[in-house]
């Protein structure tokens, strides 16, 4: 069995959007002192790699801990799609893609921007064009996770008045999204996809720790 982490990790300094405040992670006992070691996390629902719930953007929507299971698991495909930043994804790349895809699979979306985690220009990062939101909504895809921090127009670049028109045409339709993702070691793959999200009561979001079990 081919396991594979497709997690970035979590860490003080790590990226977030701009509507999100910066994340904290601080030691508050050390095994020298008290006799065991406890850190203290503090960081908003949709950072690092974490899965978008319907509720994040659909009034009434299906909170993270009343999803069906089986969103969280089952086959999943990982195509390459590098654009530079600033760039979108059209649903005629997608469509070209390989390898093939089939209703209910998830649908693993890799830019070349998951290497860039770290970098300073990892908010500039390519998009999902709205007809690309719509083909995948259309092929009856149960999720899509991205190597970017949003599938909708980077933050620098929105116009006042933005809507986030990708997130709605795609959680209106109850396909989940995975933001953050690692996914240089599985493109061109089928796998078997696990999603560990945290099961937070009412939730728009969670942090997810993404395993994949590479087919054969």
């Amino acid at each position: 069995m081919e396991l594979k982490d497709l997690s970035q990790s979590f860490r003080n300094g790590m990226p977030h959007a701009i509507t999100i405040p910066a994340p904290s992670f601080r030691p508050i006992t050390s095994v020298a002192e008290h006799g065991l070691r406890v850190t203290q996390l503090a960081f908003a629902s949709h950072i690092g790699t974490h899965l978008d719930a319907p509720a994040h953007f659909v009034p009434d929507g299906l909170t993270i801990d009343e999803l069906p299971l089986e969103l969280l698991h089952g086959p999943a495909v990982a195509v390459s799609v590098v654009k530079a930043g600033g760039e979108p994804i059209t649903a005629a790349e997608l469509e070209a893609a390989t390898p093939p895809t089939q209703p209910g699979d998830a649908l693993l979306i890799r830019t070349g921007w998951g290497a860039k985690f770290w970098d300073h220009d990892y908010d500039h990062h390519p998009y999902l064009a709205d007809d690309a939101a719509r083909w995948i909504v259309a092929r009856r895809f149960r999720l899509v996770g991205l190597d970017i921090v949003t599938p909708d127009l980077p933050g620098p670049l929105r116009p006042p008045g933005f809507g986030f028109p990708v997130h709605h045409i795609l959680l209106g339709n109850r396909v989940l999204i995975i933001e953050n993702l690692y996914l240089e070691e599985v493109i061109g793959r089928r796998m078997q996809l696990f999603v560990g999200a945290l099961k937070i009561a009412d939730g728009d979001g969670a942090p997810a720790r993404v395993l994949a079990v590479l087919n054969p």
